[in-house]
């Protein structure tokens, strides 16, 4: 790119008023800029150029990282994704006490199944559980979070491309206020050159009283215009850090330059360009691909899963009372030893005796050896378990009908993914008609600067000839207003006209989604 026409309207490096001191910490960078609104207050360098104003407000801006927190979520929907393909395990253990007294058993009770009151009991028990489950809902789930993830990140770089021109945006309009104090003060030192001017051909007689009085009004007038002026910068300055996301304690200088170029580009070259590279025109095509990823997983429902599942447990159970079970136990074995004599006396009384007749009924007697073995089987609780046999298991599932419901999910998906669809290409469209009337504006405002830059030229010219005409007499105040105030709107106009000039390649920038200026990186 070559330099083309230069700005007549000098772009000075000049701090912003005083009054802007009740700004508080600068956040550091590359070059120094200013201090995130968290970091405690502390000196601020004196300048600003764009690139470290638009890396600080990626750093501090809460709305740029209130976007970009949502890939940290999308990726551990990825990461969940992917743990769904892993088996799952689940570990319990629990423990229960039931008071002594009479249980009851359905519509029965332990009296009457002849149990009487039952003591207390604690019992204890655990599980151990895997299981995997395998279906096509999980297989695209991992490409639907994967594209989702793609997604949010295309948002994140569209969101910070967005932040960048509305921080080149406000640079410049920072930019140009301050110019516009550069501006009044010229002003206002031509008002007091003239009002001195009218004052001294008062006191000699070569003019009425009535041109000093004009004289004092216009310089009135140009001081109230420097205040305003002034006081516009300062609250562009406001602005400026408030989209930057920072606060300042220190007057800041805005150091970087603006060049007026030619713009030679064409709109087949510039449309091309927004079409491969714009963020957001990345981004909705990253929503379109994860559209059709939630359909792919939407229809998964009609597949069938597997599942898989193996399980081990245990129990314990004691007796609160011990004495329960040893009465249980005894009356147990003297019903045993009745029914065995009870058996020896018939088959004594059969003309062939029964086999293994007649027994020893004595020896099924409780003896101290059981009644301990009893008493150290119900010491158990709470952890001396009893394994319980082993489970495993496989299923296959195939859902046949669930009410249309898994058609609306379908329908659903796929309507958002047409949406999607229509939404891309709407923005192509959008981008092609904002490409072309950028560039159009871009040229147009090359030819205005060159057109008011030779007005402002002129404008001088003939304000300088008409004071030089009523220093010598020659030309009446009237005269002289009336040139310096064509040759104030000349150079406002002129400033005007530069700056519509870099507004309209910021415009063309975020229309093509790249940066444009010499030296940016861009095309």
């Amino acid at each position: 790119m070559h330099r083309g026409i230069e700005p007549r309207i000098p772009i000075r490096r000049a701090a912003f008023p005083r009054t802007a001191a009740l700004l508080l910490a600068a956040a550091a960078m590359p070059m120094g800029a200013a201090f995130a609104q968290e970091t405690p207050a502390r000196e601020a360098p004196a300048t600003l150029t764009l690139e470290e104003a638009i890396a600080l407000a990626r750093r501090s801006n809460p709305n740029f990282l209130a976007q970009a927190n949502d890939e940290s979520a999308a990726d551990w929907q990825v990461r969940q994704a992917w743990g769904a393909l892993l088996p799952s395990a689940t570990a319990s253990m629990g423990f229960d006490y039931q008071a002594a007294g009479v249980a009851r058993l359905g519509i029965l009770t332990g009296s009457d199944l002849g149990l009487g009151q039952t003591p207390a009991y604690y019992s204890s028990g655990y599980t151990l559980g895997l299981g995997y489950e395998i279906g096509a809902a999980s297989l695209f789930r991992v490409g639907e979070a994967r594209a989702a993830r793609r997604s949010a990140e295309a948002r994140t770089e569209a969101a910070a491309f967005a932040l960048r021109a509305e921080v080149t945006r406000q640079y410049l309009a920072a930019r140009r206020a301050r110019d516009g104090i550069e501006l009044a003060r010229r002003e206002l030192k031509s008002a007091a050159e003239n009002l001195a001017l009218a004052e001294a051909r008062v006191r000699v007689g070569a003019a009425p009283p009535l041109e000093a009085k004009q004289a004092e009004v216009e310089h009135g007038r140009a001081e109230v215009a420097l205040l305003q002026a002034e006081s516009d910068a300062e609250a562009e300055v406001y602005r400026l850090m408030e989209l930057l996301g920072v606060e300042l304690d220190r007057e800041i200088e805005l150091t970087s330059e603006f060049e007026i170029f030619e713009p030679r580009w064409t709109l087949e070259e510039l449309t091309a360009m927004a079409a491969t590279s714009h963020p957001g025109l990345r981004a909705m095509r990253a929503a379109e691909e994860a559209s059709r990823a939630a359909v792919r997983g939407a229809k998964s429902a009609y597949l069938p899963t597997i599942r898989v599942s193996a399980g081990w447990s245990g129990f314990t159970r004691k007796a609160g009372d011990p004495d329960y079970l040893l009465a249980q136990a005894r009356r147990s074995a003297q019903s045993s030893i009745e029914s065995c004599e009870l058996m020896n006396r018939i088959s004594a009384g059969l003309s062939s005796p029964l086999p293994d007749r007649p027994a020893d009924c004595a020896a099924l007697a409780l003896t101290p050896a059981d009644e301990a073995a009893i008493l150290a089987g119900n010491d158990v609780f709470p952890f001396d378990f009893t394994r319980q046999p082993f489970t495993a298991g496989i299923s296959v599932s195939l859902p046949v009908f669930q009410g249309f419901a898994r058609r609306l999910r379908v329908e659903t998906a796929q309507v958002a993914a047409d949406d999607a669809r229509h939404a891309r290409r709407a923005e192509e469209l959008r981008r092609r008609t904002e490409v072309a009337t950028a560039l159009r504006a871009l040229q147009t405002a090359y030819r205005t600067v060159g057109l008011e830059q030779r007005n402002a030229a002129a404008a001088e010219e003939q304000w300088r000839l008409a004071r030089e005409r009523y220093r010598v007499g020659a030309g009446s105040f009237l005269e002289l207003t009336q040139a310096e105030a064509q040759w104030t709107r000349a150079n406002r106009d002129a400033l005007a006209a530069v700056y519509a000039f870099h507004e309209a390649l910021a415009a063309l920038e975020s229309a093509v989604g790249q940066p444009l200026r010499p030296g940016s990186g861009g095309s």
